[in-house]
């Protein structure tokens, strides 16, 4: 399987052998944020145009970046922008000058004169990189050090180091809203590439440069711009995007590297087209698209808009994993981007999944089947030493965890499509649907989970909260025992299964999920699939002989543990129980209330809610109960059966003389 590799980038050369590599990104501790949320942004960025002067012979650079921008309120006359390792010599607006300062991380600006609410203004900000700054979103390696055939300089930026080469608003949802022009002037022996498409190359004899002046149209988040200079030679590929329609990639790579780009990139026109058919993702969103190589480099991709760079690796040896990967990024990722850090997974468990989904394409379910389920123990490995949910990971070292954001967040996409019923490799549906519903919505535009929940739940008419409860907003996952036995009825045979969980501490007391059992018996099977509600839970099924095995989830579709036995149980041997109630969703819940409670013997068990002010609101269950675990799930509703409003509830188990109680809040 392909995992996270850091590469060595500093003193030492990395030998050119065939090694795996996957998608990563730099993380080191964060700069200071200039804004937690959009609601506190008071300017709206439209386009940047960026200038830069590569000499190619430091990490030296001169540079200016005109910021369009249009104010969100009236008397408008300062803002800031996030610049780190970078020197501002001048800021001008319509050419009149304009006073700024440079506190930690910022660059502040204050304008010849105020602006109203919705005006358009441009800023031109004049900047230059001192030579021997530490590399961070801005490289620079001169030719033969650390192996390299010809001098690189190039931006790699994920999460926020945009800052570190440009000043700029470098957070993901403050799109420039039509796009960027990337312009790049670098010795005439040498070429520059970027996002969008190259306009045209201008030369001057006298100073022997070369300006490549480039242009993307569409919105575009700050990391994912990107430039790079070296010595490259470029080849294309055409792909259509409709049957009267094509557009192209085109790839920028040493020349002595060329023959092996045109050979690991043979299949880069298949991708394109498997992910852009009409019942998948739909039509490519972009002008074109294309990928730079790049050595050193610290990861195996980066899926720049338009313009993926990919390690030398990937050139010289292929890496159809990982290109698959960054291209489907182009959907989610850069066409319609995670609103913020915390919901990373929307991008990465995306693509991951995408990657899954083209191996079983090429080479079919056996190859699908053994990656996932290697991808499945990379996070139970993870989840051992780090358990935490999906969503919200801690930023921002934790963000491009692999086996949370990459192979859960796949997963997570892959059980989805499951519980929606789109079970058919060969026939794309409603999962399908709704995925392309969920671009057309937030087209080159930024999406939440709970956007992304919401278009779900519209295009297949399934409450899917407690799917994104359980699976993005908790953490763990099922550990399932399924104990079965055969028993004769008077006109034939039926199977008793008997479905219990352990999970572990911290996960909810019960997954929801739906599952599936395979029963064989002499000259016949039949998969049964049901929902389950409670822990432990039995189930009885008319089958068509003596029962003779018992198969969980035969076809791999939830990310589970579990074992199998003869003979029906009520849990795991010798287990013991004791009285306790908590909540198995998030708290505050956004939907459904879901409880988990155990008994410690049989008792008269009763759970009432009441609310702040200690009125009873509901009576959720009465009634003689086992030994065990059980859930119970409250649908918001008091006893009148009206929608409870917002605000805080306690939840109150009674099992004989024992009692417990939690504290919950119920959200909007």
């Amino acid at each position: 399987m392909k995992k996270l590799i850091l590469v060595c980038v500093l003193g030492l050369a990395v030998a050119a052998v065939a090694q795996p590599f996957h998608e990563g990104k730099y993380v080191t501790a964060p700069c200071p944020p200039l804004a937690v949320a959009d609601s506190t942004h008071d300017f709206d960025v439209r386009f940047y145009r960026v200038d830069l002067n590569l000499a190619m012979t430091s990490g030296a650079m001169t540079a200016h970046v005109s910021v369009d921008l249009t104010p969100k309120h009236g008397s408008f006359d300062t803002f800031s922008l996030h610049m780190v390792s970078l020197v501002c010599d001048s800021v001008r607006r319509a050419g009149n000058a304009c006073t700024f300062t440079t506190p930690s991380g910022l660059l502040h600006i204050t304008l010849d004169r105020q602006f109203a609410n919705g005006e358009s203004l441009t800023a031109d900000i004049y900047y230059h990189r001192n030579s021997g700054t530490a590399d961070r979103g801005f490289y620079w390696y001169a030719r033969g050090s650390q192996g390299i055939p010809h001098a690189l300089c190039y931006s790699t930026t994920e999460p926020s180091d945009a800052r570190y080469w440009f000043p700029c608003f470098d957070e993901p949802w403050d799109k420039a809203d039509r796009g960027c022009a990337i312009n790049l002037t670098t010795p005439d022996s040498m070429s520059g590439c970027s996002n969008g498409l190259l306009d045209s190359v201008t030369t001057n004899s006298a100073a022997h440069t070369k300006t490549c002046w480039w242009s993307q149209r569409y919105p575009i988040a700050t990391y994912l711009m990107t430039f790079a200079g070296s010595r490259w030679t470029s080849f294309k590929q055409w792909f259509h995007v409709s049957p009267s329609e094509s557009l192209y990639m085109q790839h920028f790579n040493w020349p002595e590297d060329s023959a092996d780009a045109v050979s690991s990139y043979a299949n880069t026109v298949d991708m394109i087209t498997f992910f852009g058919d009409s019942l998948r993702y739909g039509r490519y969103p972009f002008q074109k698209y294309g990928m730079v190589e790049a050595y050193p480099f610290q990861w195996g991709g980066m899926e720049n808009q338009t313009l993926t760079m990919v390690h030398r690796n990937w050139v010289l040896y292929g890496d159809d994993d990982g290109i698959s990967h960054e291209m489907s990024h182009q959907w989610w990722g850069d066409m319609v981007t995670c609103v913020d850090w915390r919901n990373i997974w929307l991008n990465e468990g995306f693509a991951t999944n995408s990657a899954n989904q083209y191996l079983y394409h090429t080479s079919g379910q056996s190859a699908f089947v053994n990656q996932i389920e290697s991808q499945a123990q990379d996070y139970f490995d993870e989840e051992a030493s780090d358990p935490r949910p999906v969503y919200d990971p801690p930023y921002p070292d934790h963000l491009f965890d692999w086996g949370h954001s990459y192979c859960k967040g796949a997963w997570v996409q892959h059980m989805l499509r499951y519980v929606e019923g789109d079970t058919i490799w060969s026939q794309p549906g409603i999962h399908f649907q709704a995925l392309r519903a969920y671009g057309d919505s937030f087209k080159y535009g930024n999406a939440s989970t709970a956007d992304y929940e919401r278009i779900h739940e519209h295009m297949t008419g399934l409450d899917l909260s407690w799917f994104f409860n359980e699976w993005i907003y908790d953490m763990g996952y099922p550990v399932y025992t399924l104990g079965w036995e055969g028993r004769q009825t008077g006109d034939g045979w039926e199977v008793v299964l008997d479905l219990s969980q352990n999970n572990s501490s911290g996960a909810p007391e019960v997954f929801h999920m739906p599952v599936e059992v395979n029963v064989t018996w002499s000259g016949g099977s039949q998969t049964f699939r049901y929902d389950v509600a409670t822990s432990p839970q039995q189930n009885v099924f008319a089958v068509g002989g003596q029962p003779t095995s018992a198969t969980f989830d035969p076809k791999d579709w939830i990310l589970d543990q579990h074992s199998t036995h003869v003979g029906v149980a009520q849990g795991p041997s010798g287990q013991t129980f004791q009285t306790a109630l908590r909540l198995a969703g998030p708290n505050p819940a956004r939907g459904p209330v879901r409880l988990g409670y155990e008994l410690a013997g049989k008792a008269a068990a009763r759970i009432d809610i009441y609310d702040g002010m200690g009125r009873l609101t509901k009576t959720l269950l009465e009634g003689q109960s086992q030994a065990g675990r059980y859930s119970a799930t409250w649908d918001r509703r008091g006893s009148d059966g009206k929608t409870v409003p917002a605000g805080a509830y306690f939840c109150r188990l009674s099992a004989g003389a024992e009692s417990r109680t939690v504290r919950l809040v119920l959200a909007d």
